[in-house]
Formats: structure tokens, C-alpha cells, sequence
């Protein structure tokens, strides 16, 4: 893996470029807050709330310094050194937030991994980058799994340590101190996150400081500067967003950030109202759940000049909702784990642009899309800018999959979009098989079909993605073997449990089809697919004549 991150560099031009233009620097995050705590020692800058017992702690600059400080000697006493992997699988606690800053300051490059993640992902994940720690909590809401991650240590020979927050080495005062010149650099690889990519299997996305520094220093499409009030996480730390949001942008602009350990719309409004927070920049799902608890039982909230959508397009009824409960104006913002935020609509445009739009590229941001045969043909979207990562690998083989150093920066996105004939793009589908669930990740399609593949039962199946309110939700789509009957939805999930399947990536809803249609090279036509679900065309009759009428022949277990 070193000599992977080694390869992934950026190219001399590409860095002076950026550092002319100001979007990258020499120096890094850990110099913001030595900065910070230098100069406004007693400003605060994380507060974070914890359900169980209902409180709340907040740290100054000065304390988070002092705690990064603690929390990389207690690495470095681990035997963390440059170069090397840490993972870690955490609430949204401030430890969090001082483990990702220490992990910089040993030199080491962090991996956060989603809660969500069960722990045949997790054990993946730790495989192909060979890790050589593991932080977890010891206050696990699933004890079986926390030590099944705990055996890990036994079946990965990188993985050298599996640690907890709250464990004797985290706690105590340092006995040795950190070198001061092993600190990770702005040019090198940093993150490690994962994104299933635009095929539907897993890709890991390789962030540097410098990078994500592009990406907090320009302006949210919510707001501008200054940040003078807390800017509520609402994504967790563990995701791209709320890295970023969460730990990165209050460093670099002096200003503080609010987060919760739990998701609970009722709880999240009460903070947002006593902490009188900033705008809010969230997914669909988590705005029309606040939108919802704010209408059952109104709260004194800020004044906003907006709230943002996370998304390729929001429905009508949702920027509605948003603009009666939450904020008079609605912006749409399109981002992605490699490239961070890309285009936004902005407070300026009437909200029910959101609707139809994904408005402007956003500062620093370059857009190429290749010309089409008719003007209001979709074209894939290709990205350029200080904010779009280092580089991508398979999650399970470790190969590299894309460098910005072989396109001169170009990064295709997987998406299709079209002039919105106001000056920016909409939103026309995904060029590739991604399903998004009602979570901020994509499902690994090719895992899951895997996965369900091995069902004695199942000789061939296909995961597709059908629209639902927010997201689009998969479906299985099965061919029975010989004789067989196709399991139901409950046997699916059944099956898929007992593998250690994620939860959020089973199926919900099943088909059944004697055969999947393909194409001539014998991949399976899920357009074709997608077109059956939802009702608009019937399945192809033969693979030879994708338009010919059939029945429509599938058995629902499930929606």
C-alpha cells in the first residue's frame, strides 16, 4: 500500500498550479489548529452531544490540540509510523474527530469506516490496505460485533492492533513524545474512504490534506463566510461530507461544529434551536425527517438564507415541505466522495430550480461533457479541480483503478446531465449500475449478487435499482436453478445475515424470471431490467430482440 500511495502523488505542474491559484498550501490541518489554539485557545469548536445520558461536551481549539497530542503518542507508542494504515469504526465523538488529526501528526493515513459497514465488509476493507490498527469503542452497541471484529487481528497478519476508545493507552498521559517532523504532508495520500463506485463494486478514494483542504476552503452553496454560528454535522464523521464539515472547514475557518451521536430528527432540532446553528447541508431522507418532526411540533429555530439538498434532483413535494417547515429557499447541491462538492444552485435562483437543476460548478470546479447527437441528449460528466481526489483502487485486489496524474486530472463521474437551459446542468441518471439505497453510500452491487449467487436455490441473479422517494431501492431479480422454487424476501435477508451481509444492502423486493436477458457479450441488459420494474416496457421475449412483447412473468416477494 505505500507504494501505492507513493504512485498516486500529484504531478509537480499539478501542484504548483493549485498553490499559485491558492486552492492548495504548504501547510496542513495540524498547523490550522496549533494556530488556532495559539491565538483563540478558549474559542469553541466541536460540540458534540451524546445520547446515552443525554449531554453534551464541547472543546476549545486549545483542547482539541492538547488531545491530538495525547491521542498520537498513544499511536506512536502502538507502533503506528509513517506511511501506515489506521482504521477506525466510531460514533460521531469528538475521539473521533482527535484520532483522524493524531493518526496526521504520526504521519500515518486514516481509513474511517461508516458504522453501517458490518464486519465481512470491514474485514475487506482492513484486507486490501493492509491496516495495522483497528479503533472501535468499548461501549459497542453490538457486542458480537465488536468482537468479531476483534478476531480480525487473528485472520490479517498487517493487522497488528485492535484498540479501543476509553482503553488504558488512549487515556493515560504520553509517556514518550511524538517526533515533531514525522507529520503527514500536504501532497500526500491521507484518507482512504470508500464509494462503490460507478460499477457497483467498491472503490477506495485516496484523499490528500491538500485536496481536502480545496474542498473546505471554498464556500458551502448554503452559505458564505464568516461562520459565525455552529455548522450542524448531520452526515456522519465516517462519511466524505462529514469529515470534511465536521473536522476540516472549523479548523480552517476558526468556527465550530455541532454533532450528534445518534440520529433522531426530535433531538437534532432541539440542539439545532438551543445552539442557534448554522444552515443545513444534508441528504434528502434526513431533511424531510426534520421538515416532518419541525411540522408535528415547531421549534424556535435560526433564520436561514437557505437549506441544501444533498441531491441529484429532490422531488417537488420535498423542497415544498422544506421551504414551509425549515428555510423560505431551497439550494441543490451535486457532490461525490472523489470529488467533493461539484455544482450547486444557489440562494439567488427561485427554490424550485432545485427540482430540476444541479445549477453552476462550483469555485475552482471544471466540467467536461462530451458532445451528443441531439441537443437534449444526456452526456457523461467529467470533473477537474483542487478537490478532486488523488486517485481510486479495487477494494479487494488493491489495483489501481484511476490516477489523476494518467487523465491530467480528469475524472469521470459515472453521471449523466444535460444543459438545464438556465446557465447550469440537470440531472439525467447514472451511466453506469448504481443503486443508492436511502443511505449517502452506493450498494456494492456486484457483492450483493455474489452474495445471493451462492443461494442453493438461485442460478442466476441480478441486483437492480427501482425508484423510491428518495433514492432508488434494489431489487432482486432471480432465476430459480432446476426444479427450484426462488427463495422470498425474509429467506434473502436470512441468507444474507448469516454471510455478515451489511443490512443495508439487502434487497427489498423480488423478482423471479426464467432468464436474465444479456447482450452479445453476455453481460446481463439491466436497462432492460429497470424498464420491467418500473413498468415501462415488458421483459425482452429473447436476447436477440430486446423490444419484443412478453409477459411479464415475475412473481413479487417483496416492495
Amino acid at each position: 500500500m505505500p507504494e501505492l500511495f507513493d504512485a498516486l502523488r500529484p504531478l509537480p505542474a499539478t501542484a504548483a498550479r493549485y498553490r499559485e491559484q491558492g486552492w492548495w498550501r504548504d501547510e496542513t490541518f495540524l498547523d490550522d489548529l496549533r494556530d488556532a489554539a495559539e491565538r483563540l485557545p478558549d474559542r469553541p469548536m466541536m460540540i458534540n452531544h451524546r445520547a446515552v445520558g443525554d449531554r453534551t461536551t464541547t472543546l476549545t481549539f486549545a483542547d482539541l490540540a492538547a488531545r491530538v497530542e495525547r491521542f498520537a503518542a498513544a499511536l506512536y507508542e502502538l507502533g503506528v509510523r509513517p506511511g501506515e494504515m489506521v482504521a477506525f469504526q466510531l460514533p460521531d465523538w469528538w475521539e473521533t474527530a482527535a484520532l483522524a488529526l493524531a493518526c496526521w501528526r504520526v504521519g500515518a493515513v486514516i481509513m474511517p469506516v461508516s458504522l453501517r459497514f458490518g464486519r465481512r465488509e470491514v474485514g475487506r476493507m482492513l484486507a486490501s490496505t493492509g491496516a495495522v490498527l483497528l479503533v472501535t469503542t468499548d461501549r459497542a452497541a453490538d457486542p458480537e460485533h465488536d468482537a468479531a471484529l476483534a478476531r480480525l487481528t487473528d485472520d490479517l497478519p498487517a493487522l497488528r492492533h485492535h484498540a479501543a476508545i476509553g482503553d488504558p493507552v488512549f487515556d493515560r498521559a504520553a509517556t514518550r513524545s511524538v517526533p515533531p517532523d514525522i507529520a503527514l504532508g500536504p501532497d500526500e495520500a491521507a484518507t482512504v474512504l470508500f464509494t462503490s463506485g460507478t460499477t457497483g463494486s467498491a472503490t477506495a478514494v485516496v484523499h490528500s490534506l491538500n485536496t481536502l483542504y480545496a474542498a473546505v476552503r471554498r464556500p458551502l452553496p448554503v452559505v458564505s463566510p464568516p461562520y459565525d454560528r455552529p455548522f450542524p454535522v448531520l452526515t456522519p464523521l465516517s462519511h466524505s461530507v462529514g469529515l470534511r464539515n465536521g473536522i476540516l472547514r472549523p479548523l480552517v475557518h476558526r468556527t465550530s461544529a455541532l454533532y450528534c451521536d445518534e440520529w433522531d430528527a426530535g433531538r437534532w432540532l432541539d440542539l439545532i434551536s438551543a445552539h442557534r446553528t448554522g444552515a443545513l447541508f444534508a441528504p434528502p431522507a434526513m431533511l424531510e425527517s426534520l421538515a416532518a418532526e419541525q411540522r408535528r411540533r415547531p421549534r424556535d429555530l435560526p433564520v436561514w438564507e437557505a437549506v441544501a439538498v444533498m441531491a441529484a434532483s429532490p422531488s417537488p413535494e420535498l423542497v415544498d415541505l422544506l421551504c414551509r417547515t425549515l428555510s423560505g429557499h431551497v439550494v441543490n447541491s451535486l457532490g461525490s466522495t472523489e470529488a467533493a462538492g461539484i455544482t450547486a444552485t444557489g440562494p439567488a435562483d427561485p427554490p424550485e430550480r432545485a427540482t430540476r437543476s444541479i445549477g453552476r460548478p462550483m469555485p475552482g470546479v471544471e466540467l467536461r461533457t462530451a458532445p451528443t447527437a441531439e441537443p437534449d441528449q444526456p452526456s457523461p460528466l467529467d470533473v477537474r479541480g483542487p478537490s478532486t481526489c488523488l486517485g481510486t483502487f479495487d477494494r479487494d485486489t488493491g489495483r489501481l483503478r484511476w490516477r489523476a496524474a494518467d487523465t491530467d486530472g480528469w475524472y469521470a463521474t459515472g453521471d449523466l446531465v444535460r444543459p438545464d437551459g438556465e446557465g447550469g446542468l440537470a440531472y439525467a441518471g447514472r451511466a453506469s449500475d448504481r443503486i443508492s439505497g436511502t443511505t449517502q453510500l452506493m450498494i456494492p452491487v456486484l457483492d450483493v449478487e455474489a452474495e445471493l449467487r451462492a443461494h442453493p436455490a438461485i442460478a442466476d441473479v441480478a441486483l437492480v435499482g427501482y425508484p423510491a422517494e428518495n433514492g432508488d431501492l434494489p431489487c432482486a431479480v432471480i432465476v430459480p436453478g432446476p426444479g427450484r422454487t426462488a427463495p422470498d424476501l425474509a429467506e434473502l435477508h436470512t441468507w444474507l445475515d448469516e454471510r455478515g451481509m451489511t443490512d443495508w444492502y439487502w434487497p427489498t423486493r423480488v423478482e423471479t424470471v426464467p432468464r436474465l436477458p444479456r447482450n452479445e457479450l453476455g453481460k446481463v441488459r439491466k436497462n432492460a431490467l429497470r424498464a420491467w420494474l418500473t413498468g415501462s416496457r415488458p421483459l425482452p421475449a429473447t436476447d436477440d430482440d430486446p423490444t419484443a412483447p412478453t409477459d411479464r412473468g415475475g412473481v413479487s416477494s417483496g416492495g
